[in-house]
């Protein structure tokens, strides 16, 4: 059979992962199947606690599978040393996490270059990029501020502009829009579609807020650890 796994940005196949032992034992996934294509937003939905988190963790490589294979751009994560996992992560992948996770000590334009010099971007540079992404994300007048200073829809575009300085080619996002109203988070949807899927790139998303279901390419409907079913976007 031909190998074909360069041709999509995930692929997984009967991945599991287990917590716990004994009777506290709990599985998370159970045998998940799921491809990821270049160019296109995949949202993760189901209830809580059915394994979505789990999934991406796997993704990322944050988490080891207990067995099945995850691929990231054709190579097995799983196989990888800290060393080969961190520097494909650093350079592959952007998160945006629910929490936004921000330093609040640093400006907004500091945050945003924490990629660029873990990459190894000299810090001029990196700043110098950090402050045209924020700009790309409308917040170029808020370089200087501190995360602090600015609404929670604005942290949300310093998350997300940090997430893509690096140019990843997979961004993956944590309930981006959850705690944000229905404006503002609509604003979000169309900012991570243009600069993530419009540049070719894949956009993993996992979420609740209904609202924004209508944004996705595929839907992968989760349930009980395992992908119940993938529905795609009508045209």
């Amino acid at each position: 059979m031909m190998d074909t796994s360069n041709e999509v940005a995930v692929r997984c196949r009967g991945v599991t992962k287990s917590f716990g032992v004994g009777a506290a034992c709990t599985q998370a996934l159970r045998g998940v199947d799921l491809d990821v294509p270049p160019g296109e937003l995949v949202m993760l939905v189901g209830p809580s606690g059915c394994g979505k988190t789990t999934l991406i963790s796997v993704i990322a490589g944050i988490m080891t599978p207990d067995e099945g294979q995850c691929t990231l751009f054709g190579r097995d994560v799983s196989s990888l040393d800290k060393r080969e996992l961190s520097r494909l992560r650093g350079q592959t992948i952007g998160f945006v996490f629910q929490a936004f996770n921000l330093v609040p000590t640093l400006s907004v334009a500091q945050n945003v270059a924490v990629p660029l010099l873990i990459n190894g971007v000299p810090r001029p540079l990196a700043l110098e990029r950090a402050r045209e992404c924020l700009s790309d994300v409308g917040l170029g007048d808020r370089c200087e501020a501190k995360p602090l200073d600015l609404s929670g829809g604005q942290q949300q575009r310093v998350a997300i502009a940090r997430a893509v300085v690096h140019r990843p080619r997979l961004v993956v996002c944590d309930e981006p829009t959850s705690a944000l109203d229905h404006k503002t988070g609509a604003s979000i949807m169309e900012m991570l579609k243009s600069l993530v899927v419009g540049d070719g790139k894949s956009l993993i998303i996992v979420t609740h807020d209904q609202r924004i279901f209508n944004y996705a390419d595929r839907m992968a409907h989760m349930d009980d650890g395992r992908i119940e079913s993938v529905t795609h976007a009508a045209t």
